[in-house]
């Protein structure tokens, strides 16, 4: 079960690479880029170009975030506590849907036009690692 989680939690931290490149894409190509986007790259930087270095980027950020939340997992003996909703461990769940929407108000008061994609992002996070990662661990 060790290697599996850990694994898995690399997995889930790839899948959740590709779901951010896709939002900060979608971010960096708006029309009217937004102004925190506009604050730290050049305006004359085409949108589409900074798909690949957000993509390098997430993709390690969040693989090596993967291990540490695996491994997290795997030291706390999350798998042997009581199930919930679903989910192998639900204080397991409980924390990760606490650490998922942590960082939602500081979005929203960026931009609260998008708030569809905090809320969006924070529930990847919570189903990636709150529930498919424990379930493939125990594969």
């Amino acid at each position: 079960m060790t290697v599996n989680t850990i694994i898995a939690g690399w997995a889930m931290g790839y899948a959740m690479a590709i779901i951010s490149t896709f939002a900060l894409t979608y971010i960096a190509v708006q029309p009217g880029a937004q102004r925190f986007v506009q604050r730290i790259i050049d305006p004359e930087v085409p949108g589409a170009l900074l798909a690949v270095p957000i993509s390098i980027g997430t993709g390690i950020l969040w693989t090596m975030g993967g291990l540490v939340l695996a491994s997290l997992y795997l030291l706390g003996d999350f798998s042997e506590m009581r199930p919930a909703l679903g989910a192998p461990s639900g204080p397991w769940l409980l924390l990760v849907a606490a650490l998922g929407w942590l960082p939602v108000p500081v979005l929203w008061l960026i931009s609260r036009r998008l708030w569809w994609l905090w809320l969006g992002m924070s529930g990847s996070f919570i189903v990636l690692f709150g529930w498919a990662m424990p379930l493939l661990g125990e594969r």
